[in-house]
């Protein structure tokens, strides 16, 4: 019996190395498999005849509707279809949701869904775009399916510094503003693609409506500034939170936003501004004077053309307090400021379709040519 057992214990033994040895290999050849995929140049795919955006389904913010108005602008401007995509995540990574419908707000734009998972019929014909929250999900799980990969980088930082191969050639980075491409260039970037989106459905301010709230501001973002700011004016200056709850930190629902952008005269923005942002645009076409730090995308004109004067390089709560007293002393004037700002933010949407063009451009024609 002991012998049997010794017999036994030598197979375990054995069949667990095997196991081990198996895995080992299996992990080996998946790292071979990722290096060969990072080594061939995205440029010399095959010419892109479908797109798919990966989106969170349910979710109705900034982010997803960039994606739906980009699915909008491929199907309405160009030959190439495009679907949305709805997921949700999942442990390390995503999964369809099959049941996900278009969130009310979006259904103006032609953005139609997909009744399968094209996450799981990987075709070399096929361009999927994802934002950049989930790069590193994505990117294992596609390269070994999909020769056409691209994401949207519309924050930078938004995937918590945990995406590093910024010089892989097998896939392209939307880039939304100056700054993100600055940051994608700095990190060893190769394929850099320009992508913007727009105010879809932009206010129109009432000249004769009173505004009864001298600022406001955004309560999650840059609000040790605001604090200072808030505590150098006093009760001299009127301030208010975009925010519902006693603190201001209660998310509030597009056309309550809109509301109290029409009742301010100046909206403040000393946050990081990771990206081109949709609430300073937003305030400006709702008649709000705009004043920023000169932070992130801040600090480019490209990214948010204001006037000098309403960029503060560095931050002092007197500085800012004497800003907005001239401001509110002659709101009319300072407002006249901002036309050149509104009128760029206008013409987003004609950017956009440009930026589309050139999307088409390289995943579509060039590489139909090169294929000739």
């Amino acid at each position: 019996m002991s012998d049997f057992a010794s017999l036994l214990g030598k197979f375990q033994h054995s069949t667990e190395s095997l196991s081990k040895r198996s895995g080992v290999d299996e992990e080996d050849k998946h790292n071979r498999k990722k290096k060969r995929a990072r080594e061939i140049d995205a440029k010399d795919f095959s010419p892109v005849e479908k797109i798919f955006l990966l989106c969170p389904a349910g979710v109705q913010t900034g982010g997803p509707e960039a994606l739906h108005q980009l699915c909008d602008k491929l199907n309405r401007t160009t030959s190439i279809p495009a679907y949305m995509v709805y997921v949700v995540s999942e442990g390390n990574g995503v999964t369809f949701a099959s049941r996900a419908k278009t969130p009310a707000s979006y259904r103006n734009y032609q953005s139609p869904i997909v009744n399968y998972d094209p996450l799981q019929q990987g075709d070399p014909t096929h361009l999927m775009i994802w934002p950049e929250c989930w790069t590193d999900e994505m990117l294992d799980y596609l390269n070994r399916q999909f020769s056409s990969m691209c994401y949207l980088v519309a924050y930078v930082n938004n995937n918590t510094n945990r995406f590093k191969d910024w010089d892989r050639k097998d896939i392209f980075h939307m880039a939304q503003s100056k700054y993100a491409t600055k940051h994608l260039l700095e990190n060893g970037a190769t394929h850099i693609l320009r992508m913007t989106e727009y105010i879809s459905d932009p206010p129109e301010p009432d000249d004769s409506t009173e505004r009864e709230i001298d600022v406001l501001f955004n309560p999650l973002k840059g609000v040790h500034y605001t604090d200072e700011i808030r505590k150098r004016s006093g009760a001299s200056i009127n301030f208010r939170p975009i925010g519902g709850g006693l603190d201001g930190r209660i998310r509030l629902a597009p056309q309550e936003v809109r509301s109290l952008l029409m009742q301010g005269k100046i909206y403040i923005d000393f946050g990081p501004h990771p990206g081109m942002d949709r609430l300073p645009r937003e305030a400006a076409l709702a008649g709000c004077v705009v004043v920023t730090n000169m932070e992130g995308a801040a600090m480019y004109n490209e990214d948010i053309p204001l006037p000098p004067k309403y960029k503060i390089r560095t931050f002092d709560p007197e500085t800012v307090h004497k800003l907005l007293k001239q401001i509110l002393n002659d709101y009319k004037s300072s407002s006249s400021d901002m036309e050149e700002y509104r009128e760029w933010i206008r013409g987003q949407q004609t950017q956009m379709t440009k930026c589309v063009s050139n999307l088409v451009e390289e995943f579509a024609t060039k590489r139909s040519k090169n294929a000739e």
